[in-house]
């Protein structure tokens, strides 16, 4: 199994799937954080648990349909409630719409802007296929998306792409909600369901991730 983590955090994501979809010492496993703060807060947690896969990639790269470089809507925490939370960086993204609150809690963002390295999800599937030696008849990648919006291109390049016969299962966190109250809103929900049912035509186990 092939274990493709796109929006690591702390590894949360990863802890979990591990015993959902039973990753072992025979899983290869390719994490992928924009966040430069949490990825530098997350390598303690890597040493910890890299022994329990047969190997563990860990990148700091943002995941889009290009590779270069992105202007990046880090968060150094939210207010929320009228209380600041330092430690929650959760939202942070690379919309060029840089939403300012979560539509879903009221979270207020502290944001910080700042040029990251990002990489196209085609390099990443070909790297992964490659080193593998992946056979399309035998689909093994299972991904877990959670990447605060920039699935909406992610996806579409993924699923247009000959790499898409390699993926057996997703799961999707969606975040159409940073685009609500803009002109993209009603494009977007459009490109989701599109997105679905993309995936179901390509015979691609489909889960929403919350």
């Amino acid at each position: 199994m092939i274990f493709l983590d796109l929006g690591t955090n702390m590894f949360q994501g990863l802890e979990e799937f591990t015993d959902k979809i039973k990753l072992n010492n025979n899983s290869v496993v390719y994490c992928f954080e924009a966040n430069t703060n949490v990825y530098e807060n997350s390598l303690k947690k890597y040493n910890e648990i890299k022994n329990n896969y047969k190997k563990i990639h860990h990148f700091n790269k943002a995941v889009l349909d290009y590779t270069g470089k992105i202007l990046f809507n880090m968060h150094n925490g939210v207010w929320l409630d009228g209380n600041y939370i330092s430690d929650y960086t959760g939202g942070s993204n690379c919309l060029e719409i840089n939403p300012q609150r979560d539509n879903n809690n009221g979270a207020i963002f502290d944001i910080c802007q700042k040029n990251v390295d990002c990489i196209d999800i085609i390099d990443i599937l070909k790297e992964i296929v490659n080193d593998n030696n992946l056979n399309s008849d035998n689909k093994s990648i299972c991904i877990k998306c959670d990447i605060e919006g920039s699935e909406f291109k992610v996806l579409p390049k993924l699923l247009n792409s000959e790499y898409v016969k390699y993926i057996k299962e997703i799961y999707i966190e969606w975040h159409e909600r940073f685009f609500e109250n803009t002109d993209e809103y009603n494009n977007i929900c459009n490109l989701k369901k599109s997105i679905i049912n993309k995936l179901y035509e390509n015979n691609i186990f489909y889960f929403e991730h919350h």
